[in-house]
């Protein structure tokens, strides 16, 4: 069920009707059992959530008059639930509330309705609070109607009421709801409200619904923002809700946090949002896997974002968190244990390394170019703390962020030598044995096992991964104007693996490499003999080179064909993988039991045959 089909039909209407009778909620506690059309979704109201139980705890804690309790006392009270006191509302009730602000924009209405549905929501979460509520609800059917109500009329009451959007407008500079007439009006009941909101994204469970909130919620941030507090706890909820669970939750999340960066004014604040935003991403980025991947990548995409709006205080966070990287990195060198190498060579220190990389890269700025030179010093001393084959794949990780860096600040990193050095290592022209074994995926692994190392899946990825790498990394320095003897290095070494290895496929793909390096570099030799400038001439230098990049050449073309031959096989992989992980375990058990099954009839006549001679 989306969100349009919720505020259609309502909580009860899709999900439940869908779902197996085994699997449907029970009826909450003190609720009238006349027919189970009439019971309340406790499903939806699950508690709060395993990513944030601690969190969430400490939230209830912390606010004050907005509907929650803070007696730090006995646990056994903490989960009482409120006794039903005042009027019974009814669909009566409801129809005529939404007429009230839907055509009056009743302020009356607006308070009852936001005094009815607190008492609800409190009610089903089982929260203990010490507000007195004029209302109570012993109806599913009359709770739906009173949710979509709050949803699709509250909002609009409150910005009829203080009209923030019309004043900006007017002044043309950013206006508070505390400065309108009004705002002493609304004051009490907005907090109540945002209260709402917040208690429904800590104990909702479906997607749906959290989706609905979250939208309520978008419509009265610069409203919720007026309360310190209660716009604390919203952002830890935020983050929360962004950085884990439903993909369409994170986006909207993300959306809300974002508006709430670039509407508020206050700089501790924006410090604050961006330290939780950034250790949510490390503490989720720990454990990565094909699964993963796609959330691990979207709070790379939010950061980045989130990081541009604001960059003098982007370069401190960026000075404070490098800092600490490379302290790890120091410790590590200085005295290689296992448990040091191991707080380098882990997913946290690689993505934390690959997102400053893009953030000093998509936000290119005079602010941040401090920052280059310290993160590439981290960066290669990571590569070169085990310089061995089993952590080829971590090397790969670290270098494609160095490549990315260097082609958005036009800042030369040498790169190519540390690919290099994998043609040379002995993996790559080691006797292969036979595996039944999966090919490792490269993007989900910082290691190999021993028993990989000389498997040609490994040799395979390898190859690929330096192909790759070294045909981005020079696509990128392909209209500089010194690409000739930048690489003259790298001709050399390709060529003489190519004569080194045994692997028709490897020279094969290496060798078109080199013809399009050729192709490019005798180009650039051919136009640079005719200018009339020295090199001492930088300016002259720099807009040859522009044009040069605008005319592009074999070099950027072949790497874009290949990109995009590249990017539609990860689709297709994607794709199985996904049908897989849908069709369940099973036949990936069965798959492997067939492949193991082929390989005996193989081996048996061979065996068969030495017993003979």
């Amino acid at each position: 069920m989306n969100v349009d089909d919720f505020m259609e039909r309502g909580l009860l209407s899709s999900d439940e009707d869908d779902a197996p009778k085994s699997k449907r909620s029970r009826p909450t506690k003190e609720l009238v059992e006349d027919d189970d059309d009439d019971e309340f979704d406790e499903d939806d109201f699950d508690g709060v959530e395993d990513e944030s139980d601690d969190e969430d705890e400490n939230d209830n804690d912390d606010v004050d008059d907005e509907g929650m309790d803070m007696d730090d006392g006995d646990d056994s009270r903490r989960n009482e639930v409120t006794p039903k006191t005042g009027h019974k509302v009814t669909s009566a009730m409801v129809r005529n509330w939404s007429e009230m602000l839907q055509d009056k924009h009743s302020l009356k209405a607006l308070r009852q309705v936001v005094d009815a549905v607190g008492a609800a929501i409190h009610h089903i979460a089982e929260v203990k609070t010490t507000e007195t509520y004029h209302y109570h609800i012993d109806n599913a059917q009359v709770f739906n109607a009173l949710v979509r109500c709050c949803l699709r009329h509250v909002h609009g009451v409150i910005q009829n009421q203080v009209p923030i959007a019309e004043e900006a407008a007017k002044t043309k500079k950013k206006s508070s709801p505390t400065t309108h007439k009004n705002w002493s009006r609304l004051r009490k009941v907005v907090k109540a409200y945002g209260s709402n909101l917040l208690l429904m994204l800590q104990h909702l469970h479906s997607a749906t619904l959290r989706c609905a909130v979250l939208r309520q919620t978008q419509h009265l941030l610069v409203y919720l923002s007026c309360f310190p507090r209660l716009l604390r706890l919203l952002t830890k909820r935020l983050t929360s809700l962004w950085s884990s669970g439903d993909e369409h939750v994170r986006v909207l999340s993300f959306l809300c946090l974002r508006q709430l960066v670039v509407t508020n004014n206050n700089a501790s604040y924006k410090e604050n949002c961006f330290k939780q935003m950034y250790l949510s991403f490390a503490r989720n980025c720990a454990f990565t896997s094909v699964a993963t991947l796609a959330g691990i990548q979207f709070m790379h995409n939010s950061l980045v974002e989130i990081y541009s709006l604001d960059l003098p205080m982007t370069y401190q966070h960026g000075f404070i968190y490098i800092r600490q990287l490379a302290i790890q990195l120091r410790k590590a060198m200085t005295d290689k244990s296992k448990a040091n190498i191991q707080t380098v060579y882990n997913w946290q220190f690689v993505h934390s390394v690959s997102l400053w990389c893009r953030v000093l890269g998509d936000c290119c700025s005079t602010v941040l170019d401090p920052l280059i030179f310290p993160l590439v010093q981290v960066v290669i001393g990571a590569v070169q703390l085990l310089p061995t084959a089993r952590y080829f794949p971590l090397r790969f990780h670290c270098l494609r962020g160095l490549i990315r860096l260097s082609s958005k600040t036009d800042v030369y990193i040498p790169i190519a030598s540390h690919l290099l050095e994998v043609l040379d290592s002995s993996s790559v022209h080691c006797r292969t044995k036979g595996s039944i074994a999966r090919p490792p995926n490269f993007s989900v692994i910082l290691k190999v096992s021993k028993s990989q190392l000389q498997t040609r899946a490994f040799q395979d990825g390898l190859i690929e991964n330096v192909f790759e790498l070294l045909l981005e990394h020079l696509a990128s320095y392909s209209h500089h104007i010194a690409f000739p003897e930048l690489v003259l290095p790298v001709l050399l070494k390709v060529k003489a693996f190519c004569k080194k290895t045994k692997v028709p496929k490897f020279q094969q793909q290496l060798r078109q490499l080199v013809a399009k390096i050729e192709e490019v570099s005798t180009a650039t030799v051919a136009t640079r003999s005719t200018v009339t400038f020295s090199p001492k001439d930088s300016a002259e230098v720099a807009t040859w080179m522009t044009q040069r990049r605008q005319a592009g050449n074999a070099l950027l073309k072949f790497a874009a064909s290949w990109k995009e031959l590249h990017a539609r096989q990860a689709a297709a992989v994607q794709a199985a993988t996904d049908h897989r992980r849908d069709a369940g375990d099973s036949g990936d058990d069965d798959a492997d039991d067939d492949d193991e099954e082929a390989e005996v009839p193989v081996k048996k006549p061979k065996s068969r045959k030495r017993r003979h001679a």
